[in-house]
Protein backbone atom coordinates (compact mmCIF):
# COMPACT_ATOMS: atom_id res chain seq x y z
CA UNK A 1 0.00 0.00 0.00
CA UNK A 2 3.03 2.30 -0.10
CA UNK A 3 2.85 2.62 -3.88
CA UNK A 4 2.13 6.07 -5.38
CA UNK A 5 -0.75 4.65 -7.42
CA UNK A 6 -2.87 4.47 -4.26
CA UNK A 7 -3.08 8.27 -4.35
CA UNK A 8 -5.54 7.75 -7.26
CA UNK A 9 -7.27 4.49 -6.29
CA UNK A 10 -9.35 3.18 -3.44
CA UNK A 11 -11.12 -0.09 -2.76
CA UNK A 12 -14.76 -0.55 -3.69
CA UNK A 13 -17.39 -1.21 -1.07
CA UNK A 14 -20.01 -3.92 -1.37
CA UNK A 15 -22.87 -4.39 1.09
CA UNK A 16 -21.17 -2.04 3.47
CA UNK A 17 -17.92 -4.02 3.42
CA UNK A 18 -14.64 -3.30 1.70
CA UNK A 19 -14.25 -5.41 -1.42
CA UNK A 20 -10.50 -5.87 -1.98
CA UNK A 21 -11.02 -7.58 -5.32
CA UNK A 22 -12.01 -4.30 -7.02
CA UNK A 23 -10.44 -0.81 -6.96
CA UNK A 24 -11.96 2.51 -8.13
CA UNK A 25 -10.06 5.27 -9.94
CA UNK A 26 -10.64 8.66 -8.26
CA UNK A 27 -10.24 10.47 -11.62
CA UNK A 28 -12.68 8.58 -13.83
CA UNK A 29 -14.49 6.34 -11.32
CA UNK A 30 -13.47 3.35 -13.42
CA UNK A 31 -13.55 0.04 -11.60
CA UNK A 32 -10.56 -2.31 -12.06
CA UNK A 33 -9.86 -5.82 -10.88
CA UNK A 34 -7.21 -6.02 -8.17
CA UNK A 35 -4.89 -9.06 -8.26
CA UNK A 36 -2.57 -8.18 -5.41
CA UNK A 37 -0.19 -6.02 -7.49
CA UNK A 38 -0.28 -2.56 -9.04
CA UNK A 39 0.66 -3.35 -12.64
CA UNK A 40 -2.81 -2.88 -14.16
CA UNK A 41 -3.34 0.20 -11.97
CA UNK A 42 -0.17 1.82 -13.27
CA UNK A 43 -1.15 0.97 -16.86
CA UNK A 44 -4.56 2.61 -16.36
CA UNK A 45 -3.01 5.85 -15.08
CA UNK A 46 -0.53 5.97 -17.93
CA UNK A 47 -3.04 5.23 -20.72
CA UNK A 48 -6.12 7.13 -19.48
CA UNK A 49 -4.69 10.03 -17.52
CA UNK A 50 -1.09 10.37 -18.77
CA UNK A 51 0.13 9.91 -15.21
CA UNK A 52 3.38 8.09 -14.88
CA UNK A 53 2.80 5.37 -12.33
CA UNK A 54 5.12 2.63 -11.15
CA UNK A 55 7.10 0.75 -13.81
CA UNK A 56 6.65 -2.99 -13.37
CA UNK A 57 9.79 -4.76 -12.31
CA UNK A 58 11.65 -6.77 -14.95
CA UNK A 59 11.31 -10.54 -14.96
CA UNK A 60 13.72 -12.09 -12.50
CA UNK A 61 16.87 -13.68 -13.93
CA UNK A 62 18.61 -16.85 -12.79
CA UNK A 63 21.35 -14.77 -11.18
CA UNK A 64 18.85 -12.64 -9.25
CA UNK A 65 16.91 -15.69 -8.15
CA UNK A 66 20.05 -17.45 -6.89
CA UNK A 67 21.18 -14.25 -5.22
CA UNK A 68 17.85 -13.81 -3.48
CA UNK A 69 18.01 -17.40 -2.28
CA UNK A 70 21.44 -16.83 -0.84
CA UNK A 71 20.33 -13.60 0.87
CA UNK A 72 17.10 -15.11 2.12
CA UNK A 73 17.83 -18.56 3.51
CA UNK A 74 14.44 -18.63 5.24
CA UNK A 75 12.51 -17.88 2.05
CA UNK A 76 10.80 -21.29 2.22
CA UNK A 77 10.59 -21.47 5.97
CA UNK A 78 12.90 -21.92 8.88
CA UNK A 79 16.30 -23.60 8.61
CA UNK A 80 16.14 -27.37 8.54
CA UNK A 81 16.91 -28.88 11.95
CA UNK A 82 20.19 -30.79 11.91
CA UNK A 83 18.47 -33.95 13.16
CA UNK A 84 15.72 -33.90 10.52
CA UNK A 85 15.67 -36.71 7.97
CA UNK A 86 16.04 -34.26 5.10
CA UNK A 87 19.14 -32.61 6.59
CA UNK A 88 20.68 -35.96 7.48
CA UNK A 89 20.20 -37.31 3.95
CA UNK A 90 21.81 -34.21 2.39
CA UNK A 91 24.76 -34.38 4.80
CA UNK A 92 25.24 -38.08 4.02
CA UNK A 93 25.10 -37.34 0.29
CA UNK A 94 27.80 -34.65 0.60
CA UNK A 95 30.00 -37.03 2.60
CA UNK A 96 29.65 -39.77 -0.04
CA UNK A 97 30.42 -37.21 -2.75
CA UNK A 98 33.66 -36.26 -0.96
CA UNK A 99 34.67 -39.91 -0.51
CA UNK A 100 33.68 -41.39 -3.87
CA UNK A 101 35.03 -38.52 -5.98
CA UNK A 102 38.04 -38.04 -3.67
CA UNK A 103 37.32 -34.35 -3.19
CA UNK A 104 39.05 -32.21 -0.55
CA UNK A 105 37.14 -31.31 2.58
CA UNK A 106 37.41 -27.66 1.57
CA UNK A 107 34.86 -28.27 -1.20
CA UNK A 108 32.09 -27.51 1.31
CA UNK A 109 33.49 -23.99 1.61
CA UNK A 110 33.68 -23.32 -2.14
CA UNK A 111 31.35 -20.59 -3.39
CA UNK A 112 30.00 -22.55 -6.34
CA UNK A 113 29.26 -25.63 -4.23
CA UNK A 114 27.46 -23.58 -1.58
CA UNK A 115 25.39 -21.78 -4.23
CA UNK A 116 24.35 -25.11 -5.73
CA UNK A 117 23.27 -26.51 -2.36
CA UNK A 118 21.34 -23.32 -1.57
CA UNK A 119 19.47 -23.54 -4.86
CA UNK A 120 18.64 -27.21 -4.28
CA UNK A 121 17.62 -26.77 -0.65
CA UNK A 122 17.65 -23.16 0.67
CA UNK A 123 16.72 -24.28 4.18
CA UNK A 124 19.78 -26.53 4.54
CA UNK A 125 22.81 -25.24 6.41
CA UNK A 126 26.06 -26.80 5.21
CA UNK A 127 28.22 -28.10 8.07
CA UNK A 128 31.84 -26.98 8.36
CA UNK A 129 34.77 -28.82 6.85
CA UNK A 130 35.89 -29.79 10.36
CA UNK A 131 32.55 -31.54 10.89
CA UNK A 132 33.17 -33.76 7.86
CA UNK A 133 36.89 -34.34 8.44
CA UNK A 134 36.81 -34.93 12.19
CA UNK A 135 33.40 -36.46 12.81
CA UNK A 136 31.15 -37.55 9.97
CA UNK A 137 33.57 -39.19 7.51
CA UNK A 138 35.57 -41.04 10.24
CA UNK A 139 32.23 -42.43 11.45
CA UNK A 140 31.27 -43.28 7.86
CA UNK A 141 34.61 -45.07 7.41
CA UNK A 142 34.08 -47.09 10.57
CA UNK A 143 30.53 -48.13 9.65
CA UNK A 144 31.63 -49.04 6.11
CA UNK A 145 34.53 -51.05 7.49
CA UNK A 146 32.21 -53.00 9.78
CA UNK A 147 29.89 -53.79 6.86
CA UNK A 148 32.82 -55.00 4.77
CA UNK A 149 34.19 -57.12 7.63
CA UNK A 150 30.80 -58.80 7.89
CA UNK A 151 30.85 -59.61 4.16
CA UNK A 152 34.41 -60.93 4.40
CA UNK A 153 33.49 -63.14 7.34
CA UNK A 154 30.70 -64.75 5.30
CA UNK A 155 32.82 -65.63 2.25
CA UNK A 156 34.83 -68.84 1.89
CA UNK A 157 38.03 -67.54 0.32
CA UNK A 158 39.58 -64.18 -0.50
CA UNK A 159 41.98 -63.15 -3.25
CA UNK A 160 44.29 -60.15 -2.90
CA UNK A 161 45.66 -57.89 -5.58
CA UNK A 162 48.35 -55.45 -4.54
CA UNK A 163 50.64 -52.91 -6.13
CA UNK A 164 53.04 -50.21 -5.04
CA UNK A 165 53.02 -46.70 -6.50
CA UNK A 166 54.47 -43.26 -5.93
CA UNK A 167 52.47 -40.07 -5.49
CA UNK A 168 53.22 -36.68 -7.03
CA UNK A 169 54.96 -35.80 -3.76
CA UNK A 170 57.29 -38.80 -4.24
CA UNK A 171 55.69 -40.68 -1.33
CA UNK A 172 55.54 -44.46 -1.71
CA UNK A 173 52.26 -46.29 -1.10
CA UNK A 174 51.02 -49.87 -1.26
CA UNK A 175 47.37 -50.51 -2.11
CA UNK A 176 45.67 -53.80 -1.24
CA UNK A 177 42.36 -54.85 -2.84
CA UNK A 178 40.24 -57.84 -1.82
CA UNK A 179 38.14 -59.90 -4.22
CA UNK A 180 35.61 -62.55 -3.21
CA UNK A 181 32.33 -64.20 -4.17
CA UNK A 182 29.40 -62.90 -2.13
CA UNK A 183 26.60 -64.98 -0.62
CA UNK A 184 24.45 -64.38 -3.71
CA UNK A 185 27.28 -65.44 -6.03
CA UNK A 186 28.29 -61.96 -7.13
CA UNK A 187 31.90 -60.89 -7.68
CA UNK A 188 32.84 -58.26 -5.08
CA UNK A 189 35.95 -56.06 -5.04
CA UNK A 190 36.93 -53.61 -2.30
CA UNK A 191 40.05 -51.57 -1.66
CA UNK A 192 40.99 -52.56 1.87
CA UNK A 193 43.73 -50.04 2.46
CA UNK A 194 46.32 -47.74 0.95
CA UNK A 195 49.26 -47.39 3.32
CA UNK A 196 52.40 -45.34 3.06
CA UNK A 197 55.58 -47.43 3.00
CA UNK A 198 58.61 -45.42 4.06
CA UNK A 199 60.73 -48.55 4.40
CA UNK A 200 62.62 -50.16 1.56
CA UNK A 201 60.32 -52.01 -0.83
CA UNK A 202 61.77 -55.40 0.01
CA UNK A 203 59.86 -58.66 -0.07
CA UNK A 204 59.94 -58.92 3.71
CA UNK A 205 58.54 -55.41 4.30
CA UNK A 206 55.74 -55.81 1.76
CA UNK A 207 55.00 -59.31 3.05
CA UNK A 208 54.71 -57.96 6.57
CA UNK A 209 52.26 -55.34 5.30
CA UNK A 210 50.15 -58.09 3.72
CA UNK A 211 50.12 -60.10 6.96
CA UNK A 212 49.07 -57.01 8.91
CA UNK A 213 46.19 -56.48 6.50
CA UNK A 214 45.00 -60.06 7.06
CA UNK A 215 45.10 -59.54 10.81
CA UNK A 216 43.32 -56.20 10.69
CA UNK A 217 40.50 -57.57 8.54
CA UNK A 218 40.46 -60.99 10.29
CA UNK A 219 40.76 -62.99 7.07
CA UNK A 220 43.95 -64.93 7.73
CA UNK A 221 41.85 -68.12 7.89
CA UNK A 222 40.40 -67.52 4.39
CA UNK A 223 43.48 -69.03 2.63
CA UNK A 224 44.07 -65.82 0.68
CA UNK A 225 45.44 -66.01 -2.86
CA UNK A 226 47.60 -63.23 -4.28
CA UNK A 227 47.94 -61.53 -7.66
CA UNK A 228 50.83 -59.10 -8.18
CA UNK A 229 52.85 -57.67 -10.99
CA UNK A 230 56.04 -59.39 -12.19
CA UNK A 231 58.42 -57.46 -9.92
CA UNK A 232 60.62 -59.79 -7.88
CA UNK A 233 59.92 -58.03 -4.59
CA UNK A 234 56.14 -58.37 -5.09
CA UNK A 235 56.44 -62.06 -5.99
CA UNK A 236 58.66 -62.62 -2.96
CA UNK A 237 56.20 -60.75 -0.72
CA UNK A 238 53.60 -63.43 -1.40
CA UNK A 239 56.00 -66.10 -0.20
CA UNK A 240 56.80 -64.12 2.95
CA UNK A 241 53.10 -63.64 3.70
CA UNK A 242 52.38 -67.31 3.05
CA UNK A 243 49.71 -66.70 0.42
CA UNK A 244 48.91 -69.46 -2.02
CA UNK A 245 48.44 -69.63 -4.90
CA UNK A 246 50.54 -66.68 -6.06
CA UNK A 247 49.92 -65.60 -9.66
CA UNK A 248 51.37 -62.74 -11.64
CA UNK A 249 48.96 -60.36 -13.36
CA UNK A 250 48.24 -61.57 -16.90
CA UNK A 251 47.64 -58.04 -18.20
CA UNK A 252 50.99 -56.90 -16.76
CA UNK A 253 52.65 -59.91 -18.36
CA UNK A 254 51.18 -58.99 -21.73
CA UNK A 255 52.50 -55.48 -21.22
CA UNK A 256 56.05 -56.75 -20.61
CA UNK A 257 55.88 -59.09 -23.60
CA UNK A 258 54.53 -56.36 -25.88
CA UNK A 259 57.13 -53.86 -24.71
CA UNK A 260 59.80 -56.14 -26.15
CA UNK A 261 58.00 -56.11 -29.50
CA UNK A 262 57.78 -52.32 -29.80
CA UNK A 263 61.46 -52.03 -28.88
CA UNK A 264 62.55 -53.92 -31.98
CA UNK A 265 64.85 -51.56 -33.88
CA UNK A 266 62.74 -51.35 -37.04
CA UNK A 267 59.58 -50.74 -35.00
CA UNK A 268 61.25 -48.07 -32.88
CA UNK A 269 62.38 -46.22 -36.00
CA UNK A 270 58.89 -46.33 -37.47
CA UNK A 271 57.29 -45.12 -34.23
CA UNK A 272 59.85 -42.32 -34.05
CA UNK A 273 58.84 -41.11 -37.53
CA UNK A 274 55.15 -41.13 -36.62
CA UNK A 275 55.84 -39.29 -33.34
CA UNK A 276 57.77 -36.62 -35.26
CA UNK A 277 54.82 -35.98 -37.58
CA UNK A 278 52.25 -35.92 -34.76
CA UNK A 279 54.44 -33.62 -32.65
CA UNK A 280 54.52 -31.18 -35.55
CA UNK A 281 50.71 -31.04 -35.64
CA UNK A 282 50.55 -30.58 -31.88
CA UNK A 283 52.97 -27.64 -32.07
CA UNK A 284 51.43 -25.93 -35.09
CA UNK A 285 47.95 -24.36 -34.79
CA UNK A 286 47.98 -23.73 -38.55
CA UNK A 287 48.65 -27.39 -39.32
CA UNK A 288 45.93 -28.49 -36.89
CA UNK A 289 43.37 -26.12 -38.42
CA UNK A 290 44.32 -27.24 -41.94
CA UNK A 291 44.02 -30.88 -40.90
CA UNK A 292 40.45 -30.29 -39.71
CA UNK A 293 39.59 -28.69 -43.06
CA UNK A 294 41.04 -31.65 -44.98
CA UNK A 295 39.13 -34.10 -42.73
CA UNK A 296 35.86 -32.36 -43.58
CA UNK A 297 36.63 -32.31 -47.29
CA UNK A 298 37.64 -35.99 -47.35
CA UNK A 299 34.74 -37.07 -45.16
CA UNK A 300 37.00 -38.45 -42.42
CA UNK A 301 36.13 -38.44 -38.69
CA UNK A 302 37.15 -35.22 -36.96
CA UNK A 303 39.55 -37.02 -34.64
CA UNK A 304 42.63 -35.55 -33.04
CA UNK A 305 45.97 -37.24 -33.63
CA UNK A 306 47.16 -39.29 -30.67
CA UNK A 307 50.60 -39.13 -29.08
CA UNK A 308 51.79 -42.32 -27.43
CA UNK A 309 53.29 -42.81 -23.97
CA UNK A 310 56.52 -44.79 -24.05
CA UNK A 311 55.69 -46.95 -21.02
CA UNK A 312 52.31 -47.98 -22.47
CA UNK A 313 52.69 -50.14 -25.56
CA UNK A 314 48.95 -50.07 -26.30
CA UNK A 315 49.15 -46.28 -26.66
CA UNK A 316 51.67 -46.81 -29.46
CA UNK A 317 49.20 -49.10 -31.22
CA UNK A 318 46.43 -46.53 -30.75
CA UNK A 319 48.73 -43.84 -32.17
CA UNK A 320 49.34 -45.92 -35.29
CA UNK A 321 45.62 -46.71 -35.64
CA UNK A 322 44.72 -43.02 -35.57
CA UNK A 323 47.59 -42.13 -37.92
CA UNK A 324 46.45 -44.73 -40.48
CA UNK A 325 42.85 -43.55 -40.16
CA UNK A 326 43.85 -39.95 -40.90
CA UNK A 327 46.76 -40.64 -43.27
CA UNK A 328 45.02 -39.18 -46.32
CA UNK A 329 44.19 -35.95 -44.47
CA UNK A 330 47.72 -35.77 -43.02
CA UNK A 331 49.24 -36.12 -46.47
CA UNK A 332 46.93 -33.44 -47.90
CA UNK A 333 47.78 -31.11 -45.01
CA UNK A 334 51.55 -31.50 -45.40
CA UNK A 335 51.18 -30.65 -49.11
CA UNK A 336 48.96 -27.64 -48.39
CA UNK A 337 50.07 -24.12 -49.29
CA UNK A 338 48.93 -22.92 -45.88
CA UNK A 339 52.01 -24.35 -44.22
CA UNK A 340 55.26 -22.43 -44.23
CA UNK A 341 57.78 -23.52 -46.77
CA UNK A 342 60.83 -25.28 -45.50
CA UNK A 343 58.87 -27.40 -43.02
CA UNK A 344 61.00 -30.45 -42.32
CA UNK A 345 58.06 -32.82 -42.00
CA UNK A 346 57.31 -35.41 -44.63
CA UNK A 347 54.75 -38.17 -44.69
CA UNK A 348 55.74 -41.81 -44.50
CA UNK A 349 56.66 -43.82 -47.61
CA UNK A 350 54.45 -46.69 -48.70
CA UNK A 351 56.77 -49.25 -47.09
CA UNK A 352 56.37 -47.63 -43.67
CA UNK A 353 52.61 -47.37 -44.11
CA UNK A 354 52.47 -51.09 -44.87
CA UNK A 355 54.65 -51.87 -41.84
CA UNK A 356 52.41 -49.74 -39.62
CA UNK A 357 49.39 -51.72 -40.80
CA UNK A 358 51.23 -54.98 -40.03
CA UNK A 359 52.04 -53.77 -36.49
CA UNK A 360 48.40 -52.88 -35.82
CA UNK A 361 47.23 -56.21 -37.21
CA UNK A 362 49.71 -58.14 -35.07
CA UNK A 363 49.14 -56.25 -31.81
CA UNK A 364 45.34 -55.80 -31.92
CA UNK A 365 44.52 -59.30 -30.54
CA UNK A 366 46.97 -58.70 -27.67
CA UNK A 367 45.36 -55.35 -26.98
CA UNK A 368 41.92 -56.99 -26.88
CA UNK A 369 43.22 -59.67 -24.52
CA UNK A 370 44.67 -57.02 -22.18
CA UNK A 371 41.33 -55.23 -22.05
CA UNK A 372 39.47 -58.47 -21.36
CA UNK A 373 41.82 -59.44 -18.52
CA UNK A 374 41.17 -56.11 -16.79
CA UNK A 375 37.54 -57.10 -16.24
CA UNK A 376 36.66 -56.64 -12.57
CA UNK A 377 33.28 -58.36 -12.42
CA UNK A 378 34.43 -61.77 -13.65
CA UNK A 379 37.16 -64.07 -12.30
CA UNK A 380 39.79 -64.38 -15.02
CA UNK A 381 42.23 -67.01 -13.71
CA UNK A 382 40.49 -69.74 -15.70
CA UNK A 383 40.98 -67.75 -18.91
CA UNK A 384 44.74 -67.28 -18.54
CA UNK A 385 45.94 -70.68 -19.80
CA UNK A 386 43.70 -70.93 -22.89
CA UNK A 387 44.33 -67.28 -23.72
CA UNK A 388 48.08 -67.77 -23.48
CA UNK A 389 47.84 -70.76 -25.83
CA UNK A 390 45.68 -68.77 -28.25
CA UNK A 391 48.09 -65.85 -28.34
CA UNK A 392 51.11 -68.14 -28.81
CA UNK A 393 49.30 -69.62 -31.79
CA UNK A 394 48.70 -66.11 -33.10
CA UNK A 395 52.44 -65.39 -32.79
CA UNK A 396 53.52 -68.34 -34.94
CA UNK A 397 55.38 -67.20 -38.10
CA UNK A 398 53.59 -67.17 -41.45
CA UNK A 399 54.94 -67.29 -44.98
CA UNK A 400 53.80 -63.76 -45.83
CA UNK A 401 55.37 -62.18 -42.71
CA UNK A 402 57.80 -59.32 -43.30
CA UNK A 403 61.18 -59.32 -41.59
CA UNK A 404 59.90 -56.82 -39.02
CA UNK A 405 56.79 -58.87 -38.22
CA UNK A 406 58.82 -62.07 -37.96
CA UNK A 407 61.24 -60.45 -35.51
CA UNK A 408 58.38 -59.07 -33.38
CA UNK A 409 56.75 -62.49 -33.20
CA UNK A 410 60.02 -64.13 -32.29
CA UNK A 411 60.86 -61.89 -29.30
CA UNK A 412 57.31 -62.10 -27.96
CA UNK A 413 57.13 -65.90 -28.33
CA UNK A 414 60.43 -66.46 -26.51
CA UNK A 415 59.35 -64.25 -23.58
CA UNK A 416 55.72 -65.36 -23.40
CA UNK A 417 56.52 -69.09 -23.53
CA UNK A 418 58.58 -68.83 -20.33
CA UNK A 419 55.77 -67.25 -18.34
CA UNK A 420 53.52 -69.13 -15.87
CA UNK A 421 55.63 -72.27 -15.84
CA UNK A 422 55.39 -72.41 -12.03
CA UNK A 423 51.65 -71.63 -12.06
CA UNK A 424 50.70 -74.12 -14.75
CA UNK A 425 48.89 -76.52 -12.41
CA UNK A 426 46.75 -73.73 -10.93
CA UNK A 427 45.85 -72.30 -14.34
CA UNK A 428 44.97 -75.70 -15.80
CA UNK A 429 42.88 -76.50 -12.73
CA UNK A 430 40.93 -73.29 -13.32
CA UNK A 431 40.48 -74.31 -16.95
CA UNK A 432 39.06 -77.73 -16.03
CA UNK A 433 36.68 -76.14 -13.52
CA UNK A 434 34.91 -74.45 -16.41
Amino acid sequence: MRSKVWEYFSFNTKNGKIDKSVVVCSRCKCKLKYFGNTINLSNHLRRRHAIKGEIPAAAPTAASISGSYLRSPNLFGQTLPENSNRAKSITASIARFICKDMRPYSVVENTGFREMINILEPRYKIPSRQFFSEKYIPELYQSTKEELQLKLSQCTRVAFTTDSWTSCLTESYVTITAHFISMNWQMQSFVLQTRILNKAHTSSNIGELLRDACSEWTIADKSPALVTDNARNMIGAGKVAGFTPRITCFAHTLNLVSQKAVKVNSVERLLGKVRHIISFFHRSPTATCTLEEKQQILGLPLHKLKQDICIRWNSSVEMLERFLEQHTAILATLLSKNLQRGTEVRTLPETDISNAEDIVKLMTPIKIASTMMCEEEQPTVSVSAPLQAKLLKHLKPCEDDTDMTREMKSVMTVDFSCRYTNSRKVLLKGKRSL
